[in-house]
């Protein structure tokens, strides 16, 4: 009997290219490449994620039309999204989505085409997860369910394998184990999977490993030597760094060493034709190449998921500290175990960052509050694992909870809403009319500028209100004469 295939789930379009690319990708562009990735035969697309339907709304997207495009472009690919129950943008009652909201988000998904669900909560209440399980079951979607790694002694071996066995009782179709700051190392590796395996039986377990410490692609190759089911993957311009492996050198790899199932030049040309579009949107439009982080012990004490690490990292060159990257590490550990040491996921990462990036460059201890750390020592996301730093704790004060939001009281609120335009007010923090409304078809065809030809339109828009207007720098030299006279 063959072994079953190994599933890999392409997360281009949504943890790549928010690590890499600082979520700069477009729909126009997504939709450019979507038949493109298709092609590549991946199990599943990742197509939306709480941090992409904020990088919508943002830029004036229409979320829900995108996810619609790409079932199109993408036919004969199952489409997966990931949810998460618990927010960041700090709206009174929304920190928590509540169950209903959740079913109306899944339930929405469903209808646009998704039909693999990731469900994230970093705290890990099984209270909270169980009935969205049931409710995605119900619609009809595979649920998945999120394993957060950590480092520390409450995440030993035998304590993951008791959370994945309650996540498996709670509904979870599969098992994702989900190393966002890049801690996993081969030993660790070597001793976890198996106690997940005898924990989960015959529940498929999933891996998302990102790559600060530049062990990712090893430890996915190790991965499938063990024994893991699924892998998450993404194309080469999009991975490595604070992201995924790169499913073509994966592949590759895996052939080399003769693990897993044949793969086919048909299929690594495909591939190959993917990274090639992805590696010409990234020269047009001035993205970062993607190269490989080295290896560094930082990442172990700052434990900074993906996207959160790459603009920390952006911001301390910026800043001219790079050179302060550990006194950084040390500081986000410091605040982190002083808040109560929650999981660093959103939506306690970027808040922990900021308070030590505060701290690092002069201003005195928590002389100013990030507000999402004083929402985390008022445990409105719910009890954090560890104490709170108690003059913390006075000083910021209690807070009432707050109810998460049910269907009924927001239908009440908002009576002329769709559940789509509040899912997107939930879970983004905006008001349900100021969700952006779909775009033209026009306005969704990409055109493929590069930044010199940006630069250039730019400066015609402008050129009749001067004599003359002239730009010089390193390969480029625009003279304009203007018309006014």
């Amino acid at each position: 009997m063959s072994e079953p295939a190994l599933h890999y789930t392409d997360v281009s379009l949504t943890d790549g290219q928010s690590a890499r690319w600082a979520g700069g990708m477009t729909t126009p562009m997504m939709l450019a490449v979507a038949s493109r990735l298709a092609a590549a035969r991946p199990a599943a697309i990742e197509v939306a994620s709480l941090a992409t339907l904020q990088q919508c709304v943002a830029r004036g997207e229409n979320p829900w039309q995108r996810i619609e495009l790409l079932r199109e472009r993408c036919p004969d690919v199952a489409l997966r999204a990931s949810i998460a129950l618990l927010t960041e943008h700090g709206k009174r009652g929304t920190d928590v989505i509540s169950t209903e909201v959740a079913t109306l988000w899944l339930r929405e998904l469903a209808k646009r085409g998704v039909s693999q669900v990731v469900v994230f909560d970093p705290l890990m209440a099984i209270a909270r997860i169980a009935p969205v399980m049931k409710a995605a079951k119900a619609l009809g979607l595979t649920p998945i369910a999120a394993l957060p790694l950590a480092q520390a002694a409450a995440h030993s071996d035998d304590a993951m394998r008791a959370q994945a066995e309650a996540l498996a009782e709670a509904g979870a179709a599969r098992v994702m184990l989900r190393d966002e700051a890049g801690l996993l190392s081969p030993d660790r590796l070597a001793t976890l999977l198996p106690a997940l395996r005898a924990g989960l039986g015959a529940t498929p377990i999933d891996l998302h490993l990102r790559c600060q410490t530049a062990l990712g692609p090893m430890l996915a190759l190790e991965a499938v030597r063990i024994g893991i089911d699924g892998l998450d993957t993404t194309f080469a311009p999009l991975a490595n760094g604070a992201s995924v492996p790169a499913l073509g050198t994966l592949l590759k790899s895996l052939r080399m060493l003769a693990l897993n199932a044949p793969v086919s030049e048909q299929r690594l040309h495909a591939i190959g034709e993917a990274d090639r579009l992805l590696a010409e949107i990234a020269d047009r439009h001035g993205f970062a190449p993607a190269r490989a982080w080295v290896f560094d012990l930082a990442p172990y004490a700052h434990q900074l998921p993906g996207d959160v690490a790459a603009e920390f990292m952006q911001r301390l060159g910026a800043l001219g500290l790079t050179h302060r990257l550990h006194a950084f590490a040390s500081e986000c550990a410091r605040v982190r175990g002083e808040v109560g040491a929650p999981p660093m996921l959103a939506p306690f990462a970027r808040p922990i960052a900021e308070q030590a990036m505060l701290h690092l460059q002069g201003a005195p201890r928590y002389a100013e509050i990030r507000p999402g750390v004083r929402r985390t020592l008022q445990q409105v996301y719910g009890p954090t694992p560890g104490a709170v730093d108690t003059r913390l704790a006075q000083r910021v004060g209690a807070v009432p909870k707050a109810p998460a939001s049910s269907a009924q009281a927001l239908h009440e609120s908002y009576p002329e809403a769709s559940d789509a335009a509040l899912v997107i007010a939930q879970t983004c923090g905006v008001a349900p009319e100021a969700v952006p409304a779909p775009a033209s078809t026009e306005a969704l065809r990409y055109v493929s500028t590069t930044p010199t030809d940006a630069l250039l339109a730019g400066l015609t828009a402008r050129a009749t209100r001067y004599a003359q207007l002239e730009v010089r720098g390193p390969g480029v030299s625009i003279q304009l004469q203007g018309t006014e006279g």
